[in-house]
């Protein structure tokens, strides 16, 4: 009997501390902390499913409706973005690249083929260092204009476009990880390009750094498309702030792009977003020696 308490007590306690993480993951545009647990939210939800069985077992009927409801809260939302479908871009498409080529790492020339080969108008770029620019020097040397941003040592955020650019646009964010332009389109539109690379959340300064950004956002007039690596999940509160500031959405379902993500764990940390009313496809694009995914986005303006 002493065992079975034990045990009941620890189920409980656990389940407790799951719907807390649940809670949590949907504070993260308040709340620093919400951002880390919105990570977990997934994996926080499989895991009340399975507990219910034991709570219903140890007679704590009362919190096993709770669990059901915080794993519905967590796991629904997600369900319909992973399995929400692409929409094919139909008539004038513009069409971006989203990647982060990491640092250091081998081999670079299929990686800058790979680009090139997509035909990309726009390009967003992050961690772009002198070993890339090096090694990928065709993929540089393609595009008539750039605009390169420092960020951490030797990782720059970078726009790459062979679209006429809007003179005296081009803009850093100096410390944010934040590179932009405005172009315009075979149809004369002009837009935004910005590339994003975001910190880890908290502990670290993710929340900070987004309030910088969320606010450089609110200040631009005009649609804006955003590519980055934004280190936090597309349910985030970083990503849904800044998408909020600029008056976008994330384009395509939810989809792992990072290596150190599993499938009890999807790490849908890449992403691009669209002014609302945007359509468009995007596809995962291989890694080619880094660590994360590319993105290629086919968007049709509204």
């Amino acid at each position: 009997m002493k065992a079975k308490a034990i045990l009941k007590t620890c189920t409980v306690w656990f389940c407790v501390a799951l719907i807390g993480v649940v809670v949590l993951s949907f504070t993260g545009q308040f709340f620093a902390p919400g951002n880390s647990a919105a990570v977990i939210r997934f994996p926080a939800g499989i895991l009340l499913v399975l507990l219910v069985p034991f709570l219903f077992w140890g007679r704590a009927r009362l919190l096993a409706i709770v669990a059901c409801g915080a794993a519905l809260v967590a796991l629904v939302p997600l369900g319909m973005g992973y399995f929400q479908s692409n929409v094919p871009c139909e008539g004038p498409c513009l069409t971006l690249y989203q990647k982060n080529l990491m640092s250091k790492s081998w081999p670079r020339t299929p990686l800058a083929e790979e680009i090139i080969a997509s035909q990309a108008d726009v390009i967003t770029l992050q961690e772009v260092s002198d070993h890339n620019r090096k090694f990928m020097a065709p993929l540089f040397e393609a595009y008539p204009f750039s605009v390169t941003c420092p960020f951490r040592p030797h990782q720059e955020v970078e726009v790459l476009t062979s679209l006429p650019v809007v003179d005296n646009t081009n803009f850093c964010l100096d410390g944010a990880g934040m590179a932009g332009v405005q172009v315009r389109t075979p149809d004369g539109q002009a837009v935004w390009v910005v590339s994003v690379h975001l910190e880890w959340p908290f502990p670290f300064d993710q929340f900070e750094q987004a309030s910088l950004i969320e606010d450089k956002l609110q200040s631009m007039e005009g649609p804006i498309l955003i590519g980055g690596d934004f280190n936090m999940v597309t349910w985030g509160g970083s990503v849904v702030r800044l998408a909020k500031a600029a008056g976008n959405e994330p384009l395509g379902p939810y989809r792992n792009t990072f290596l150190s993500g599993r499938p009890y764990l999807p790490l849908a940390i890449d992403n691009v977003l669209v002014p609302k009313g945007a359509t468009g496809h995007v596809e995962r694009r291989p890694r080619l020696a880094s660590d994360h995914m590319g993105l290629l986005a086919r968007i049709k303006l509204p």
